[in-house]
């Protein structure tokens, strides 16, 4: 017979066992291998928590969340607090992380368990991080929690890597990982970890990754380092690369990075590996094109002069394609006759249009510029360029991680101004925004106010003023009131147009109103004069004219010694034309590998699965005149931290 001592006793095990697997699920929900939850809530569970978790599995969040919450309700103390922190857990998505926030807000720190607190605490540091505030993450998720839960520990460590990355730390990113290495027992855990620590190296600058060599590092990171600096060293050829594996091996021969990293870089050059002969440049240098196409041509002779891609430098062969797409064709037929293995263009869209109609081109071709379907793709073609789209979709993403969910657009007339306004409100509504009204104005004007007050509702608050007026009989004092229910307003203009912009949104009372806006606002060249009128506005833009990176600041200071005012005038197509010499070498590992960058003057850059490379542009604020670097926007990417417990 049990006593209600006894009983009280078995009870409080119950709840320990409960809370226990209840965390655990918690920590592994979202992970990419589902844990299976079935045996998890035999003890202590209910139906409705088994049935919250089948939701979670069919990706509803906010129902099961929904369920949790109301069943922590019915339960005492500390099962309640599980259940609350497994409801925000629930919705730790971009579209609901409103929901997790509220949730998380409402959990009584004091009353919760030392590993609840820590649980809630790394939970909060996720939320953090999808709100776009790393250094809040690291804060809220501090070194010295470690020691409080130590089971906890993989997904404390693994979160705070994460912030650390997106903070720009990149180096205690990588040691954290690899303390975190000591605590993972799960082979795919271990994989999983260790491709992160090489791909934030991979996408880590030379600049860096040389500064960290040179410090006292822990002979683990000193490993890696070695190791990665072998990988983005240009090799003249197999041997060569063999051989510095080698002496790599023996070096390090007590080093813990698993084989498959270190064959892959082998593995890499032999199966990926372009390094042609005769590059054929087809470009506009005569006709409509032409200033832009001496841009590009000064980036890409720069690059084959100052940069590193290729060890020695291949030959270059330049055929001028003029205005006529059809012209670029059969140069590129001339091109391929006369011996090129690799093709840098066209420039022009009917003419990539027309390479990526055929089946297979004769040899690996870099296109200059976008087919109009993200399908229509030639095999051996490589597309590439300065995409507005893509920036627009940026903007989005960088709103969306400052929590900012209600957009204003205002956007020229014309198909150039369609296409941003389709971009950004697609990628929004994706992470859960809202573009609650958008106007277009007429570019060649220098007044913009019948959209703009059109935009922020001026004139229905006009409107009300008449109405009130006409009834009381009187003239009233009266200042006009915007729309209150807006976060942002995203712009598409030139320099010229947004100098005019800004300085009318601040005239019609939305001075303090964020304003987003894509590279097309700066020029590229400073003008503090003229660009104090755009100060306030955030927008992205290429490292090339934001970055302090010495690499880039050589190349910077070789082009202006050797190139045309063109480049100058148009520093953004100089880049370009840096990039499609100097990515070259990396193409076919980029389409391989869907996690694999390279940092560019571009962008960081990614090839997807239909050979377009994609930018992922750095950002800044106009102070002063002068745009201010903020950096990168953390990515979308889910990360490790939500993958701990694989079922590998």
């Amino acid at each position: 017979m049990q006593t209600p001592q006894t009983q009280h006793l078995l009870n409080q095990k119950l709840s320990l066992v409960f809370i226990s697997l209840l965390a655990t699920c918690m920590l592994w929900s979202c992970a990419d291998f589902p844990l299976d939850t079935s045996k998890v809530f035999d003890s202590g569970s209910s139906s409705q928590t088994r049935h919250a978790e089948k939701l979670l599995k069919a990706e509803h969040y906010q129902e099961a969340a929904a369920i949790f919450w109301a069943e922590a309700e019915t339960r005492p103390s500390p099962q309640k607090e599980a259940l609350q922190i497994r409801a925000a857990e629930a919705v730790l998505q971009p579209g609901t992380k409103l929901q997790a926030q509220q949730y998380l807000g409402a959990i009584d720190e004091s009353v919760l368990s030392k590993d609840l607190l820590v649980r809630k605490r790394v939970a909060s540091a996720e939320l953090a991080l999808l709100n776009g505030q790393p250094q809040i993450a690291l804060d809220t998720a501090p070194e010295k929690l470690i020691n409080v839960s130590e089971k906890y520990n993989p997904h404390l460590l693994a979160v705070r890597a994460k912030a650390l990355k997106n903070a720009g730390m990149m180096k205690q990113s990588i040691e954290t990982r690899i303390a975190l290495n000591q605590l993972l027992r799960k082979p795919g855990q271990l994989k999983k970890n260790n491709e992160l620590i090489w791909q934030t190296l991979l996408n880590t600058n030379n600049q860096e990754l040389n500064s960290w060599s040179a410090g006292k590092n822990s002979p683990e990171l000193t490993a890696w380092l070695s190791l990665v600096a072998i990988q983005k060293r240009p090799h003249e050829n197999q041997p060569s690369l063999d051989s510095e594996i080698q002496q790599w091996r023996a070096k390090y021969s007590n080093h813990r990075i698993p084989n498959h990293i270190v064959d892959s870089i082998t593995k890499d050059y032999a199966s990926f590996h372009i390094a042609p002969n005769k590059i054929a440049l087809l470009l506009p240098l005569t006709g409509r094109y032409s200033k832009v196409a001496e841009a590009v041509y000064a980036g890409i002779t720069t690059a084959r002069e100052f940069g590193e891609a290729f060890n020695p430098p291949p030959e270059l062969v330049v055929y001028d394609t003029g205005d006529n797409p059809t012209s670029a064709l059969s140069y590129y037929q001339r091109a391929v006759s006369e011996g090129a293995d690799f093709i840098i263009g066209p420039f022009q869209k009917d003419a990539v249009r027309s390479l990526g109609s055929q089946g297979s081109l004769p040899v690996p071709t870099l296109s200059l510029n976008y087919t109009d379907s993200e399908l229509n793709g030639a095999q051996n073609l490589y597309q590439f360029g300065l995409l507005p789209e893509d920036e627009a979709k940026q903007v989005a993403e960088r709103a969306s991680f400052e929590n900012k969910g209600a957009a204003l657009v205002l956007v020229p007339e014309g198909e150039w101004g369609t296409r941003l306004l389709s971009s950004f409100t697609n990628r929004f509504h994706e992470l859960g925004g809202s573009v609650i009204q958008s106007e277009r104005y007429f570019p060649q004007n220098s007044d913009y106010s019948v959209a703009i007050k059109s935009l922020l509702q001026l004139n229905q608050s006009e409107q009300r003023r008449r109405t009130v007026q006409s009834i009381v009989k009187a003239d009233l004092e009266f200042e006009p009131r915007r729309r209150q229910d807006a976060d942002f307003i995203f712009i598409a203009a030139s320099p010229q147009q947004a100098r005019l912009i800004r300085p009318q949104l601040s005239y019609h009372f939305a001075s303090d109103l964020p304003v987003f806006a894509t590279s097309h606002v700066f020029s590229g060249n400073e003008n503090i004069s003229a660009d104090k009128d755009i100060n306030g506005i955030t927008y992205c833009d290429v490292p090339w004219l934001l970055s302090a990176d010495p690499a880039m600041e050589l190349l910077r200071d070789s082009l202006d010694l050797q190139s045309s005012s063109s480049s100058s005038r148009l520093p953004r197509f100089a880049a370009l034309g840096i990039d499609a010499y100097q990515v070259i070498p990396h193409l076919q590992r980029l389409a391989a590998n869907d996690f694999d960058r390279y940092q560019g003057t571009t962008g960081k850059l990614s090839v997807d699965r239909q050979n377009r490379i994609y930018r992922e542009l750095i950002w800044a604020k106009f102070k002063k005149g002068r745009p201010e670097s903020l950096g990168v926007t953390p990515s979308l990417t889910p990360d490790f931290s939500a993958q701990l417990h694989s079922s590998q």
